[in-house]
């Protein structure tokens, strides 16, 4: 086959067909699809609306989310065409059995003739009735992208229950690593999976389970930073420091402070950023010179360093930062 003209998008042409522009969303949204392809996987984009879900109602209705949503042309290289919802809406579901089971489905269809009648819209397909559940699954309309399942048990008066629903959003790919940094990083309520680089840290993180992850690379070279420290604590021979190291967190260093029994922070004032802070409260040896009663250090997730130590007597203490401690 020889090359399809004209390319996507020549200035003066008016020439340029849907199905050029369809391929060319195809390259950009498709879902996972095997090697040599000719036709895209649909998907659901998953960040706007919220992401075309199905829900179950007290009725024998299920309601339609609002989102984008893709679908892929049937025919090969033909591409893909894109819609969006910005209101939620109802779809009914055929009568029931008393006796059987069915499954139903959910899909966003598009219904393209040719000409100016075009249009999308969420459909639901009727499986055949069985003796055992949960039934066949129907066959998948043509030009759609799959957004759930409906299991019909006898005689049921609502799709709010347990079980009936299954979702089988695909989704459409999150783009790559978003350059920002530690302190800009995205937000937990982002979806799962969103990466992000951060310029100031030269770290690559990515949200897992609504939490912050980090990718660790043992090439990863951090200079030295220095701690701000509270007042009433004095810089050792070696000023405190921190630095990533093969994707860990290390601490080096000495500081002082007289007149304090129990314990203090270091840091307090000025934390450790993000990308340089435990998952959790790190505990790692220190001491002061009264009887030379025995400390502690802790950072917890803050980045807030603290001495700590049983003694009651007031003296000078000589903390110790020395510490390979993991990062999120």
């Amino acid at each position: 086959m020889t090359a399809v003209n004209p390319p996507w998008a020549c200035q003066g042409r008016t020439d340029h067909p849907a199905a050029l522009f369809r391929m060319m969303l195809a390259g950009e949204a498709s879902s996972p699809v095997a090697n040599a392809s000719t036709a895209p996987g649909g998907g659901v984009n998953p960040v706007f609306g919220n992401a075309m879900q199905i829900t179950g109602l007290a009725s024998l209705n299920v309601q339609v989310g609002t989102g984008l949503v893709y679908m892929p042309n049937t025919t090969a290289w033909n591409g893909m065409y894109a819609g969006y919802n910005t209101a939620t809406f109802n779809l009914a579901l055929a009568a029931v059995s008393a006796t059987q089971w069915r499954t139903d489905r959910v899909d966003a269809v598009v219904v393209d003739p040719g000409d100016n009648t075009a249009n999308w819209n969420v459909v639901v397909t009727t499986g055949v009735f069985s003796s055992s559940a949960p039934g066949s699954t129907p066959a998948a309309p043509a030009n759609s992208t799959p957004l759930a399942l409906v299991r019909v048990v006898p005689n049921m008066t609502v799709t709010n229950g347990g079980g009936t629903i299954v979702d089988s959003r695909l989704y459409q790919p999150l783009s790559g690593p978003w350059p920002t940094t530690s302190s800009a990083r995205p937000p937990l309520t982002a979806p799962n999976g969103t990466m992000w680089y951060e310029t100031d840290t030269n770290l690559l993180g990515v949200i897992v389970n609504g939490a912050y992850q980090y990718i660790a690379f043992s090439s990863v070279v951090d200079s030295w930073h220095n701690i701000t420290l509270d007042s009433g604590w004095s810089a050792g021979a070696i000023t405190p420091r921190y630095r990533l190291w093969n994707g860990v967190l290390q601490l080096s260093g000495q500081a002082t402070r007289s007149g304090i029994a129990g314990s203090a922070n270091v840091n307090n004032v000025n934390p450790l950023p993000a990308g340089y802070r435990p998952p959790g409260t790190v505990d790692f040896g220190a001491y002061y010179d009264t009887n030379f009663n025995r400390a502690h250090m802790s950072m917890n997730n803050a980045g807030v360093i603290t001495a700590s130590s049983s003694g009651t007597v007031v003296g000078t203490w000589f903390a110790e930062l020395n510490a390979i401690i993991p990062v999120t």
